[in-house]
C-alpha cells in the first residue's frame, strides 16, 4: 500500500470539493482521476503530495514514499539549457536522458529554458518524470501540447510502467489502455471503481439505477416527513428535535441524489440548419513561411458545408498558423482566401480570452447572446450554461473563482453561442473534462455545418473527424480516413529522427565508444532477459519463502528497469545507425 486515505474533506471557500472520502492506492495501481472542472482533482492530487491542507481526516503513507509530480505548469531555472535542467531534476545517464528529451521533440539539448514555449516546459517537466524512481507517479494532463505521435509513444510506455500510477487525462483511449483502476470526483465524493474507462462507464450506469430506485424510496420518505414537519401543533415543542434534524438530514440526501442524478443524464444539444450560400471557404494555392521556415506551400482546399475536417502534424508543424491563416489572422504570403457572405465562423482558439475577474458567470455569457437557436427552441444563457454543467447555484459566482478547466469549458460557451455554421476548433480537449468533451462530441454531430478542428486527441478526432489535413515536410496533404487508421499506416519509430535544423554537422556518425556499445548492445538486451527468466523461475521453487520472494521480486524489477533503459539505448543508437546507412545510400545513388 502507497496511500491510505481516511475520511478526507477539504473545502475551497464556500464550496466543499469532497467530504469524509477514503480510497486506498497500492504499490502498482494505475488509477485514471476523473471529475468535471472545478471538482477538485488537482486539489486532491496536492493533499496526496503534501501541498493543500485537508479540514479533516488523514492521509498517511508508506514510509520513504516517494513521489513523483508532473504539475500541469513546469517551472525551471530560465537560464539553464534543457540538459541542465533536466539534469538537476534527475540523475540518470546521459544517453538516457537524451533519449528522453528526444522523443518529447526536445532534441537541442543546448537550448535556453527562457527561450521554450508553455507546451516545451511542460514536455521537459514530462520527460524528467518518466525518468524519475518513484514509488508513485502523478501525472495531471501529461498529453497537453503532444502531438499524436508522440502521445501514442507515452501510452505504450505506462503500459509497460510498473509503479503505482494517478492520471488526470481527458484522453480516453488513454484511460482505456493504461489504466486499471478509476477514481471519480463527483458532487462531494470519491468513488474508486476497480476497472478502466469502459468498464467504469458500465459500472457507474448500474450505480446510478440503483441510486435512482433509492431516490425513489427516499423521495416517498421526504414526502411522509415533510407532511409530519408540516403539521401545527399547539405547542412547537411538543416535536422530536431529533425528528426534526433527521428530517433535515434527510432533505439534503433527497436533493444531492437528485442533483447527482440530473447532472448525470445525458444532455442534447443541436444546433439549428443556418443558410450557407454556394461559397463557403475556398482556398487557393496558399503559402506561408515564419523567420525563413516554410510551413506549407500551394495548398489548396474548398470547404464543403458539412465537413468533418481534423487537421494533425507535429508540434512546430504549423497547424495553428494554418487556422490563422484562413481566417485571416495573420496574412498568408501567397495565395487567397475567400469567405461566403453567409458564412458565420466560430473560431474557438488555443488562448485563453481576457476574463475581466470582475463580471459574473452569466452576465458574461450573455454579452456574447441572450439566446442560442437550437432544434428544440431557444436556449436562453442560463440554460446553455446548465447544459454545459454550469448549475444555476453557481451562475452568480465571479469568473475570478472558476478553476482553469471551467473557464475554458464558459470559453467555448461564447463560441456557440453566436449562432455559427462553421466551426475552428484549435486544441479543443485542453483543460476540459471527459463530460464536456462527450456533450461537445454530441453537439457537433448533429451540427449542422462543417466543423474544422486541430487536435491531438486521437479519441475525439475519431469520433468529430471523417478525413484529415496531414502537415509535414512543409506540405498538407489529404487524408481519407479517421486518425487511429493513419497512425497505424504511419508510424512514427521515433522522434528522435527528426533532423535537428540548428546542427552545424550534418552528417550522421557514431561516436567511437558509440559504435562499440551498438555493436554489442543486443548481446547485453539479451542477458538482461535471460537473468529475469531463471530469476523468474527461481520464484517458482521458493514459491512458499515469502522472504525468499521478496528479495527475488527487488532483483527482477531491478532487471526490467535495465532492460527498459537498454531497448531505449538501443533505439537511440539504432535510429543513428539508420540514418549513417540512409546517408551512404544516398550518397552513392
Amino acid at each position: 500500500m502507497l496511500i491510505n486515505a481516511f475520511n478526507i474533506t477539504i473545502k475551497y471557500l464556500d464550496k466543499v470539493l469532497f467530504k469524509d472520502a477514503s480510497f486506498v492506492i497500492n504499490d502498482t495501481d494505475k488509477i485514471g482521476l476523473l471529475g468535471i472542472n472545478g471538482a477538485g482533482k488537482s486539489t486532491l492530487i496536492k493533499a496526496i503530495i503534501g501541498d493543500a491542507e485537508l479540514d479533516s481526516g488523514i492521509i498517511s503513507k508508506k514510509k520513504d514514499l516517494k513521489i513523483g509530480y508532473l504539475p500541469q505548469e513546469s517551472n525551471f531555472n530560465e537560464l539553464d539549457t534543457i540538459f541542465e535542467a533536466f539534469n538537476k531534476c534527475v540523475k540518470v545517464e546521459e544517453f538516457v536522458a537524451k533519449s528522453m528529451l528526444s522523443k518529447m521533440g526536445l532534441s537541442d539539448y543546448n537550448r535556453i529554458v527562457s527561450t521554450l514555449s508553455g507546451g516545451e516546459k511542460k514536455r521537459l517537466g514530462l520527460s524528467i518524470a518518466l525518468c524519475e524512481d518513484v514509488d508513485l507517479l502523478i501525472l495531471d494532463e501529461p498529453t497537453n501540447h503532444l502531438d499524436i505521435w508522440m502521445i501514442n509513444w507515452l501510452e505504450k510506455f505506462l503500459i509497460k510502467y510498473n509503479r503505482g500510477l494517478l492520471l488526470v487525462t481527458h484522453d480516453r483511449y488513454f484511460l482505456e489502455r493504461v489504466t486499471s483502476k478509476t477514481m471519480e470526483i463527483e458532487h462531494g465524493n470519491i468513488y474508486l471503481y476497480d476497472a478502466n474507462y469502459s468498464k467504469f462507464l458500465d459500472l457507474k450506469a448500474e450505480r446510478l439505477l440503483e441510486k435512482e430506485a433509492y431516490e425513489r424510496k427516499l423521495s416517498a420518505l421526504f414526502k411522509k416527513e415533510a407532511a409530519w414537519a408540516a403539521m401545527n401543533p399547539q405547542a412547537r415543542t411538543t416535536k422530536s428535535t431529533e425528528r426534526l434534524a433527521r428530517f433535515k438530514k434527510l432533505e439534503e440526501e433527497t436533493r444531492a441524489i437528485h442533483a447527482e442524478l440530473v447532472s448525470s443524464k445525458e444532455l442534447e444539444l443541436s444546433s439549428v440548419k443556418t443558410r450557407m450560400g454556394k461559397t463557403t471557404i475556398e482556398i487557393e494555392n496558399i503559402s506561408k513561411s515564419i523567420k525563413g521556415e516554410t510551413l506549407f506551400k500551394n495548398f489548396s482546399y474548398n470547404v464543403k458545408k458539412f465537413d468533418r475536417l481534423g487537421i494533425v502534424g507535429e508540434n512546430g508543424a504549423g497547424k495553428t498558423t494554418l487556422f490563422k491563416s484562413i481566417l485571416g489572422l495573420i496574412p498568408v504570403d501567397f495565395g487567397t482566401i475567400t469567405i461566403g457572405k453567409t458564412i458565420n465562423i466560430g473560431y474557438f482558439a488555443q488562448e485563453m480570452p481576457d476574463f475581466n475577474k470582475n463580471i459574473k458567470m452569466i452576465d458574461y455569457l450573455k454579452s456574447f447572446g441572450e439566446y442560442v437557436e437550437t432544434i428544440n427552441g431557444k436556449l436562453s444563457a442560463s440554460q446553455m450554461l446548465e447544459n454545459y454543467l454550469f448549475p444555476p447555484s453557481i451562475q452568480q459566482q465571479q469568473l475570478c473563482r472558476l478553476s482553469g478547466g471551467e473557464k475554458r469549458r464558459l470559453q467555448l460557451l461564447t463560441v456557440l453561442m453566436k449562432n455559427p455554421n462553421v466551426l475552428f476548433l484549435d486544441e479543443p480537449t485542453n483543460d476540459l473534462d471527459v463530460y464536456t468533451l462527450e456533450i461537445l462530441e454530441n453537439y457537433l454531430e448533429s451540427f449542422m455545418g462543417a466543423v474544422i478542428v486541430v487536435s491531438h486527441d486521437r479519441y475525439f478526432l475519431d469520433k468529430v473527424a471523417d478525413h484529415l489535413l496531414v502537415l509535414e515536410n512543409n506540405e498538407i496533404k489529404e487524408y481519407n480516413g479517421i486518425v487511429s487508421d493513419y497512425i497505424s499506416q504511419n508510424p512514427k519509430v521515433s522522434i528522435e529522427k527528426e533532423k535537428n535544423k540548428k546542427e552545424v554537422l550534418n552528417i550522421p556518425r557514431f561516436t567511437s565508444q558509440e559504435k562499440k556499445e551498438f555493436d554489442n548492445i543486443e548481446n547485453v538486451i539479451e542477458e538482461i532477459e535471460n537473468k529475469i527468466k531463471l530469476l523468474k523461475e527461481e520464484q517458482i521453487v521458493y514459491s512458499t519463502d515469502y522472504q525468499k520472494l521478496i528479495e527475488l521480486n527487488e532483483q527482477i524489477e531491478e532487471l526490467e528497469i535495465l532492460l527498459l533503459e537498454k531497448l531505449e539505448r538501443w533505439e537511440y543508437l539504432n535510429n543513428i545507425n539508420e540514418q549513417i546507412i540512409e546517408y551512404r545510400n544516398n550518397k552513392y545513388k
